[in-house]
């Protein structure tokens, strides 16, 4: 199973409320996606100490799933409509989560 987590820092200028609605759109969205097993998102708790604002998490079954569901449309309009107007900046982590298993044949 690979697990991705986005991390993404938002504009300076959104409301608590926009940083609420881009969660509660992440959940309704991208849970729509056969593709993705499981979704956490979440903002920061400790603006202090962690320079992103905002994360997205998702388990696929392997990385083509994780194509797949990139190809999405729902997931290329959740992209154009909820974070390219909202996030500065963003990275992403991938991860094999089965032990033993052979990254090469994730």
């Amino acid at each position: 199973m690979v697990h991705q987590v986005i991390l993404a820092k938002l504009k300076a200028d959104l409301s608590p409320d926009t940083v609420e609605k881009v969660m509660i759109e992440a959940r309704i969205r991208l849970l729509k996606i056969p593709e993705i097993r499981n979704l956490s998102c979440g903002k920061k708790i400790n603006s202090q100490d962690n320079p992103h604002d905002f994360f997205i998490a998702m388990d696929f079954e392997n990385l083509n799933k994780m194509r797949v569901a990139a190809d999405n449309p729902i997931f290329n309009q959740f992209v154009t409509q909820v974070m390219e107007p909202h996030v500065l900046k963003q990275i992403s982590y991938e991860f094999e989560m089965e032990p033993g298993k052979d990254i090469r044949y994730s």
